[in-house]
């Protein structure tokens, strides 16, 4: 009888731990986003609340289980070369964690498309987009179970090909397809304004990178699983993964305040100011008036409030406009796209 083959410490535990660490500090981040949402967002509704505390719960829960499983490999079973040949179930329910919380970011952003699409095509292109979700959703979860199937890390190289291949795919196709899509319909939105279509740039921008980042780690997990299947690089590349999902829809959130404050900030000669002009009048009294015009942004609809006020032997002009948030040209503002 042949004797197992001798555990690389170095290609396995090696890699998860490495792996393991730059995990830890990406979920910093997502804690910081999170705290950064509810501080910034208040007044969102329930439901966004909700999601972001779902996904931060569900990232929280993962990381512990991915400590647990070191703890478990690099202390409890320290020195014994049989525990390490099995996987430990944390192990594999921190890949399910990372498949949920792939699913649900990936329906945040197909519920977003679906929103912002026209109404003689949401159906069609939210429902393409939703199928690829849907297939990497079941594709994962059906690898999940035969890894706790097969359990031993020897035997991963026949969970590689009929499951972690399709799963790999179909995760890269959702991805893209999501992204294609948020480009065509923020490039639709153009309006004749510089200033929304600066923002619809950064948008479109800002979606490519998401689908490049996250799409390029899928196919990296999938092409290591497939040519190295001993090995624990796909496990340390799948830690990182669905932190990255997380931030993403994080990001997405968050990024309305930057947007709003980048507008600001390039208006701000025009939009938060005072200009008072003296004028001498003519009449015989000399009486002077005075002259104020006082521009405003503001997050809702175009709005231009006149008000003349006669005090003494002055008269006060006061003409206040609030911009548009950034509307689109069926009515709906992008902000609808951000945010539940």
């Amino acid at each position: 009888m042949s004797s197992p083959s001798p555990v690389h410490i170095k290609d396995t535990f090696g890699a998860i731990f490495i792996g393991a660490l730059v995990t830890m500090t990406i979920y910093g981040i997502t804690t910081l986003q999170a705290y950064f949402y509810y501080l910034s967002f208040p007044q969102d509704g329930i439901k966004t609340k909700l999601l972001v505390a779902s996904i931060w719960i569900l990232d929280t829960i993962h990381a512990i289980f991915m400590c647990h499983a070191l703890h478990y490999y690099l202390i409890d079973q320290f020195g014994n070369a049989a525990a390490l040949r099995d996987g430990t179930w944390t192990v594999f329910m921190s890949i399910a964690i990372n498949v949920i919380m792939a699913f649900i970011v990936q329906c945040f952003f197909t519920q977003r498309i679906f929103k912002l699409s026209p109404l003689d095509r949401r159906w069609w292109i939210a429902g393409i987009i939703g199928f690829f979700v849907f297939a990497h959703f079941v594709f994962g979860i059906q690898t999940v179970v035969y890894l706790f199937i097969k359990k031993q890390f020897s035997r991963l190289k026949e969970v590689a090909l009929n499951n972690a291949l399709p799963f790999g795919i179909s995760a890269i196709i959702s991805d893209i397809t999501i992204a294609a899509a948020l480009c065509m319909l923020l490039r639709n939105s153009r309006t004749t304004f510089e200033d929304t279509n600066t923002v619809i740039n950064r948008l479109i921008i800002f979606a490519i990178n998401r689908c490049i980042l996250t799409s390029a780690m899928a196919i990296l997990e999938t092409i290591v699983f497939t040519v190295l299947p001993n090995s624990f690089y796909s496990l340390a590349i799948d830690f990182v993964i669905g932190k990255l999902y997380a931030n993403s829809l994080l990001a997405v959130l968050n990024s309305r305040a930057r947007l709003r404050s980048g507008t600001t900030q390039e208006e701000s000669s025009a939009t938060e100011m005072s200009l008072r002009f003296n004028v001498t009048s003519a009449v015989a009294n000399h009486q002077t008036s005075l002259l104020q015009v006082r521009t405003r942004d503001r997050d809702s609809l175009r709005r231009s409030n006149i008000a003349d006020e006669e005090k003494g032997d002055q008269r006060i002009v006061t003409v206040s406009t609030t911009a548009s948030n950034h509307s689109r040209k069926d009515g709906r503002t992008l902000d609808e796209g951000l945010a539940l």
